[in-house]
C-alpha cells in the first residue's frame, strides 16, 4: 500500500537535494566571476563575465522555484478531503498521482506515484474530481478509486 506521508517526504528529499546542488553551482559561479575578475582584462573579460552573469541570474531563477515548490511540499494539507486538491493521493484504475509539485515519477516500494503541479495537464484535469469519477486525458479514460 502506498504511503502518502512517505511519498511527501520523498519528494522533500529530492527538492532539497536540487535546492542544494543549485546553491553549490550558484557559488561556483560566483568564485569563477571573481577569479575572472583577477585574470582577465579586455573584451574577452567583458564577454566571459557576461556569460558567467546570465548563467548565475539562470541558477538563481532555478534556486527560486526549488524554493516555492520546497515550500509547497512543506504546507501541503495532510488530510484527506472528499474532492482532489492540493496534497490528494489519487489512486486510479491505470496511474497514481500525488498533486503537489511538478517532480515526475517516484518509486515508492513497487509502485510508482507521478508527483504532478495543480497547473499540469493531468493536474488540471484531476483538480475537483472525487472518486468513482472516469477521467478522460490524452485520449485514455481511467477512473479514481480512492483519494488520500
Amino acid at each position: 500500500m502506498i504511503d502518502k506521508k512517505e511519498i511527501v517526504e520523498l519528494c522533500l528529499e529530492k527538492t532539497q537535494t536540487r535546492v542544494d546542488e543549485i546553491q553549490v553551482a550558484i557559488d561556483a559561479a560566483n568564485d569563477a566571476i571573481i577569479n575572472d575578475t583577477k585574470s582577465s582584462m579586455g573584451d574577452k573579460y567583458e564577454t566571459s563575465r557576461e556569460m558567467a552573469q546570465q548563467e548565475l541570474s539562470r541558477l538563481q531563477s532555478q534556486l527560486n522555484q526549488a524554493n516555492r515548490d520546497l515550500d509547497i511540499l512543506i504546507n501541503l494539507p495532510e488530510s484527506t478531503n472528499a474532492l482532489v486538491g492540493m496534497g490528494s493521493l489519487v489512486m486510479t484504475d491505470q496511474f497514481n498521482y500525488l498533486i503537489a509539485t511538478s517532480i515526475g515519477p517516484l518509486k515508492v516500494g513497487t509502485e510508482t506515484v507521478m508527483v504532478v503541479s495543480k497547473q499540469s495537464p493531468i493536474g488540471e484535469t484531476l483538480f475537483g474530481k472525487q472518486v468513482h469519477d472516469e477521467v478522460n486525458f490524452n485520449g485514455k479514460t481511467f477512473k479514481i478509486q480512492e483519494l488520500r
